[in-house]
């Protein structure tokens, strides 16, 4: 099989199982024939993904990775926000998925890059597309606890990989975060150009695992390094909220080594 990486014993099973499942995908077009795999996708660090195709069909299986509670991801909250994003055309159409695996609409295109995200078009449609997922309502649902969600990080690490002056930083951080008054939105905790893809139908944002409920403009800083639409007092007031970015960045580097 294709891949740059050497593949598990367990990510093959659960490959082919759920190619031999096929008849279960939810496809808006009926499939003829079992997809195969045409090659791997590499790139990102958390899972195993591969291209499949059936003739003209195409589609992502993504075998998830069996560290998603050490690395804060819980499956369940992204199959539904997954669910509640499907009618907004910004995300890719999902045939299934589970606990272990994720089978989706393959996106072609060009994804973003440090140097597009300065073009004044691009900067509009990305606007316009996370106000809209922001504006989709998860009702029943707690918004993301920053100081839980690193001290998560930090319960995995050493005192020699983060300080004790480090720790109660991004602690403090978190906290006055966590203690600020702001209305929880669907976050995609995540926002990174390569997860933006442009094509001719327009723009998609891909991998939403980290997704949860959670701080309105974290998305926009995690894109535009905090300098996003943030000026005078409401620079100082986001302060607190990117240095959570940073550290979260860092410990979720430092819990995979």
């Amino acid at each position: 099989m294709p891949g740059e990486s050497p593949i598990s014993i367990t990510t093959q099973r659960l490959l082919q199982q759920t190619l031999c499942n096929w008849q279960q995908w939810q496809t808006k077009s009926a499939l003829d024939c079992q997809p195969e795999v045409v090659r791997e996708l590499v790139g990102g660090r958390t899972n195993k993904t591969f291209l499949v195709a059936a003739g003209v069909f195409q589609a992502v299986v993504r075998i998830n990775s069996p560290d998603s509670l050490k690395l804060g991801i819980d499956r369940q909250r992204e199959a539904r926000v997954l669910g509640l994003l499907q009618s907004t055309g910004l995300v890719p159409q999902v045939y299934f998925i589970d606990d272990e695996v994720l089978v989706s609409e393959f996106i072609e295109g060009d994804s973003l890059n440090t140097k597009s995200l300065k073009n004044t078009h691009i900067m509009e449609s990305l606007s316009e597309a996370l106000g809209l997922v922001q504006s989709v309502k998860m009702p029943d649902s707690n918004p993301r606890n920053y100081l839980e969600y690193c001290q998560n990080y930090l319960d995995q690490l050493s005192g020699d990989i983060v300080s004790a002056s480090v720790k109660q930083q991004i602690e403090q951080a978190a906290l006055e975060v966590d203690a600020e008054s702001w209305e929880p939105v669907i976050c995609h905790h995540d926002m990174v150009p390569e997860n933006i893809i442009v094509n001719e139908r327009g723009l998609f944002i891909i991998d939403w695992e980290y997704a949860a409920l959670g701080h309105p403009r974290l998305d926009f800083i995690r894109l535009y390094d905090g300098d996003y639409g943030l000026t005078g007092q409401q620079e100082g007031a986001m302060r607190s909220l990117f240095k959570v970015k940073q550290a979260m960045d860092k410990l979720w580097l430092a819990v995979q080594l």
